[in-house]
């Protein structure tokens, strides 16, 4: 199988969409000749996918289409936006957590060049998508549908990979270079960034090298309220070697990711830093008549968090300050061979990762709370893959076997030591955690059939079914005090884990019709997904008082859920479409919309997106494209009760998006955010959780205002 990234000709068609699209994804450059051979080259995975093409020259073709990302955005998950079904939990400038379909956090498979990475914060303030910065990053590819097993360990809520740039050899041979420089600016939070990458090679030896910087400060609502602390600085650093063969190659990657001083308002506490390295090693080769691939990543992540640094806080005895590291080494080996009944894949993956996490009060040296001690999460996934063409049908079935082990060590609280009610509390819930036994394990098979049909010239037809499992998180396991260490959920409860937990099961089904011609394409899908023992908050019951009042006593949450096993479903439908107007002039959107209801009570999930559409009017000359974007957003009162969770009101933006190109070298960009300056309420934001601040403790946080921005893309 190849790895590297190919776009078949069905991704091509939604390309023309989310070319249009705006603001969130990627430069996309893909001429009609080159779609076609793209779609002859199709990788065995790629029914059913949407790629978005990170650009790297600056001309203009006729035929091409575009999406672009703004430089001056730090969070990589917002190129989201512009994919039917997707969205953004956003708890802060860089802590955007992917949904698809309703669903979000592990439950989606978020990959780098297929590199499973597990993230240091118990909070999922360091997310998949946040180890990547726009510049280096070629492409992301978001599978439409059921997800292939191939496509990762947990594609129960989709998959999404993004393809890093990697070295190019020359086979020159003297020196040869090239690379990109990028700078941008937004006004609305002042916020800033300059990107270089620079490529050497010869002969079949690369080498790339990349360095990253942004930061911002707070930005301010429609009705100039400071939404605070949304200040970020990040910046990444890393470089690519590869050596290129006859039958085979190899590289080696090394990723660095400093982050400081950056908020998420809608957590109870703020990024102090992420210090991370990560290291990869891939390569192929030939097994005989079959393909090899192979990659092995190792990631190395201290990340810090404080509830006094960035955010208000009067009262010293309630500092707080939580240290999580995080290690993880992750694999992947996969080999594939056509037959004359139709191309097979085969393939072993997983990873193995430990998590500690501490928390203390700077202030007083006796307060010491040890959240996760030597959690171990282990995942090993086997899997096989058939893939057939029939006449104008494609058939694709896989099967994965995973196997999920996890374990943890002895916990401890200095408040167990008072010789008061909460110490008694404390010690109880210690004591109880430390004498059950922590080692689980969960076996589940995932199965995915997708079938995909050219009916006639302009009408194909796509179905797909699947079983998808997830095993529990070790947050969901091993959450023994009442705490919101619950993987970003942000909804202001605490909450415990149970160990006895077993592992969701969803049963799926897409149906989708797509429409293409000369001059418009449409391309609808409508599913469904029943999940069994579907993990969700619930009420503590009475065996677990001591947790009850140990959150009140704690934090005054009267409302202190527990991870428990319920049934749920979610469907809706999604569209993506586009109509070429004239030559200069085009029309696309897309709108999404999805229901998630609980099964065994009268209840709504939480978090889900409400229904949203997005029209594209694009204008395109030689040298010029200009886009002017409208979003709509319907108001949200599908809302979870369990949760508390608030609803919002319907809203509708407008963007402008401009660019011009100045030959081969110098790409100039532009535009304006919200240009009418309206004040709305994101249902992916989450509430403040700030005192003393523009908005309400636990109110609704609010979009981000007018705001105009420009960048600068030179190519040498």
């Amino acid at each position: 199988m190849n790895f590297s990234l190919k776009t078949s000709s069905l991704a091509i068609k939604t390309i023309l969409l989310t070319g249009l699209i705006s603001s969130a994804a990627a430069v996309t450059n893909v001429s009609a000749s080159e779609g076609d051979k793209a779609g002859a080259a199709k990788r065995s995975d790629d029914i059913e996918v949407i790629t978005i093409t990170n650009q790297r020259h600056s001309f203009l073709d006729e035929n091409a289409s575009y999406a672009q990302g703004k430089v001056s955005e730090p969070d990589l998950a917002n190129w989201l936006a512009s994919v039917p079904g997707a969205n953004i939990n956003s708890n802060g400038p860089v802590t955007g957590i992917a949904q698809y379909r309703g669903l979000y956090g592990d439950r989606v498979s978020a990959t780098l060049d297929g590199h499973i990475l597990i993230g240091a914060g118990p909070n999922a303030m360091d997310t998949p998508l946040s180890y990547s910065t726009p510049l280096i990053v070629d492409s992301m590819t978001v599978y439409r549908g059921i997800a292939p097993i191939t496509a990762g360990m947990n594609t129960l809520g989709g998959a999404i990979d993004v393809k890093m740039r990697k070295a190019e050899t020359s086979n020159q041979k003297n020196w040869q270079s090239f690379g990109d420089m990028q700078a941008g600016y937004r006004s609305n939070n002042e916020a800033s960034t300059l990107s270089s990458v620079v490529n050497l090679s010869k002969g079949n030896k690369g080498f790339m090298a990349y360095g990253n910087w942004q930061e911002g400060d707070s930005f301010e609502s429609g009705d100039n309220l400071e939404v605070t602390p949304t200040d970020f600085d990040k910046r990444q650093f890393g470089f690519d070697f590869r050596v290129a063969g006859d039958n085979s190659d190899i590289g080696l990657g090394y990723h660095y990711t400093d982050t400081n001083d950056s908020g998420t308002p809608a957590l109870a506490m703020d990024i102090e830093y992420i210090y991370s390295h990560r290291l990869s090693l891939d390569g192929s080769l030939m097994l005989g008549q079959w393909q090899g691939q192979w990659q092995l990543g190792y990631l190395d992540a201290e990340h810090g968090m404080t509830n006094f640094h960035m955010r208000a806080n009067d009262n010293p005895e309630k500092y707080r300050r939580n240290i999580a590291i995080g290690e993880t080494w992750d694999f992947k080996f996969t080999v594939d061979r056509s037959f004359d009944f139709g191309e097979i894949t085969l393939g072993l993956d997983g990873y193995l990762a430990e998590h500690d996490s501490v928390i203390t009060n700077p202030e007083n040296a006796m307060f010491e709370l040890v959240n996760f001690n030597g959690v171990s999460d282990d995942r090993l996934g086997l899997f096989a893959q058939w893939q057939q063409q029939f006449k104008q049908t494609q058939v694709q079935l896989g099967v994965r076997v995973k196997r999920a082990q996890s374990d943890a060590g002895e916990v401890a609280s200095s408040m167990a030591m008072m010789d008061n009610m909460m110490g008694g509390l404390a010690k109880d819930l210690r004591d109880d955690f430390n004498s059950s036994d922590r080692d689980t394990s969960e076996t589940n098979v995932d199965i995915a059939l997708n079938i995909e049909s050219q009916l006639t010239d302009t009408w194909s037809l796509y179905a797909g079914l699947g079983l998808k499992n997830r095993a529990p998180s070790y947050q969901e396991l091993y959450l023994w005090m009442p705490l919101e260490a619950t993987g970003g959920l942000a909804d202001g409860n605490t909450y415990i884990g149970d160990i006895n937990l077993d592992s969701e099961q969803a049963y799926q089904l897409d149906l989708g019709l797509t429409y293409q011609s000369k001059k418009a394409m449409v391309s609808p899908h409508v599913f469904y997904q029943r999940i069994d023992d579907y993990i969700q908050g619930t009420a503590l019951g009475m065996d677990d008082m001591s947790a009850a009042m140990m959150a009140q006593m704690m934090s005054g949450d009267d409302n202190p859920l527990q991870f428990t096993n319920v049934d749920a479903k979610l469907y809706g439908m999604d569209v993506n479409w586009s109509y070429q107007l004239s030559d200069a002039f085009s029309l696309s959107g897309i709108a999404s919309y999805v229901r998630g209801e609980r099964r065994d009570i009268d209840d709504d999930l939480y978090r889900i997106a409400p229904l949203n559409t997005q029209i594209n009017v694009s204008y395109q000359s030689d040298a010029l494209l200009a886009t002017l974007n409208w979003q709509l957003v319907a108001k949200q009162d599908k809302v979870s009760l369990t949760n508390d969770e608030q609803e919002t009101a319907g809203y509708g933006l407008l963007n402008l998006d401009v660019q011009y190109y100045l030959g081969a070298a110098l790409t100039l960009r532009g535009g304006i955010d919200n240009i009418l300056d309206k004040d709305y309420e994101n249902h992916l934001g989450g509430y403040n959780r700030v005192k003393n601040a523009d908005i309400a403790v636990m109110d609704r946080l609010r979009g981000e205002g007018a705001s105009a921005w420009a960048e600068v893309t030179y190519s040498f």
